[in-house]
């Protein structure tokens, strides 16, 4: 019997994977688009909580996937290979009627290319940062993928001139979160005073990055505690494992008295009420973007994985506003320019200068209009035009 136990009568099936938290929130977005167009539709595959919420079922937890760095992908490849293994035989046994894979590329494109090989149409959604490094996987997702669907609006003519068929979608967190922010009132929501500054910190929603990174940021609170003894730190969880990780080193350094504000979820709230972010890189900075907040950008990786994509990177930033705008609007420092010095004095030039912060939120918000396209019924679109030509 298929693990991928498809309600009897639905259609379409829909096999889908998503890799991680953000992920997820494409996911939980596309899911409910579908079914407006399919209520009878049916998700089966790998799914978050905010996809299962939406319907989706999940034969493996998503933090499976949740693995990054190309030296710590290979530490778990023969779970992720057991796992692909699976869904290919579930993929075999049901016969769904289309496979969807969300990001996690690496993991994805070949298990799409295996899946359309038993001649299920096949979409990726989030185009690989082809752009940034390995261009040549271009030729891997042409014969992996039926269609893609873009966040980016300057990857459609790449894929257009490689002959892949793609759609701009946008970005469904530019749809749910407003153009203007009212910082009072989610300052409010969270009890912070009039007046206070407030930092919001993002360490990961991986269990590797927090482990990565948690000693570093909480370094950086410490000697920013020092200059600004009444700063609030708010630092929002996808995970209990997460949260706990960072718990054990803020005890680990003695640092538990600090203001802190620890919560699960609510980093839109965290980042709406904060002055200035500090964040893993990853889509938690295309979510400050977005609540338009001047943001300091941080990431630590195996030393090995560091090599091999500094190497081979085309781009002289990582963060998706600064690819977008093709401009340092967020301030970087990787491996070992992560340092909580150079963390602190980034930080602190946005605390102490209100003019920045102001000018910082201007740009962002112009950058919040273009990705701003209803993201959600635009991927579902592309996929119902899909499913009716087959």
């Amino acid at each position: 019997m298929s693990e991928f136990d498809f309600k009897p009568q639905a259609w379409p099936k829909i096999a889908i994977v998503a890799g991680e938290a953000s992920g997820d929130v494409l996911g939980a977005s596309l899911i409910v688009e579908l079914k407006k167009l399919y209520p009878s539709a049916d998700f089966v595959g790998v799914a978050g909580p905010k996809m299962l919420t939406a319907g989706a079922k999940t034969i493996e937890p998503m933090e499976t996937l949740s693995v990054g760095g190309v030296v710590e992908v290979v530490k778990h490849l023969p779970e992720l290979l057991r796992l692909r293994k699976r869904l290919i035989n579930s993929c075999q046994l049901s016969k769904p009627d289309l496979f969807i894979g969300i990001d996690a590329p690496d993991f994805n494109i070949g298990l799409a290319q295996k899946i359309k090989r038993l001649g299920v149409p096949t979409v990726h959604y989030v185009s690989p940062s082809i752009w940034a490094w390995r261009p040549e996987r271009i030729n891997k997702i042409k014969a992996a993928v039926n269609h893609v669907l873009l966040l980016l609006p300057f990857e459609k003519e790449i894929f257009d001139n490689a002959g892949v068929p793609a759609t701009f979608v946008g970005h469904p967190l530019a749809d749910q979160m407003p153009l203007k922010v009212e910082q009072a009132s989610y300052r409010e929501i969270l009890n912070i005073a009039k007046g206070v500054n407030a930092l919001a910190i993002l360490p990961g929603s991986r269990q590797r990055e927090v482990l990565a990174l948690a000693p570093l940021f909480i370094e950086t609170a410490k000697k920013l505690a020092e200059k600004y003894p009444d700063l609030v730190f708010l630092v929002p969880f996808i995970t209990r494992e997460t949260r706990l990780l960072f718990e054990r080193e803020l005890w680990r350094q003695q640092a538990e008295n600090l203001n802190w504000r620890l919560m699960f979820g609510h980093s839109h709230e965290a980042m709406s009420a904060a002055d200035v972010v500090l964040l893993a890189s990853g889509t938690a900075a295309l979510e400050s973007m977005l609540a338009k907040k001047p943001t300091v950008v941080a990431y630590r990786v195996s030393e090995l994985t560091y090599k091999i994509v500094k190497r081979k990177y085309l781009l002289p930033y990582v963060s998706l506003p600064n690819i977008i705008s093709k401009q340092f609007l967020m301030p970087e420092f990787l491996q070992h320019d992560a340092s909580a010095e150079n963390l602190v004095l980034a930080i602190s030039n946005y605390l102490d200068d209100k003019p920045l912060q102001q000018s910082i939120a201007a740009k962002f918000a112009d950058l919040h209009a273009v990705m701003r396209c209803s993201a959600g019924q635009r991927a579902a679109q592309a996929i119902y035009s899909m499913l009716s030509k087959g």
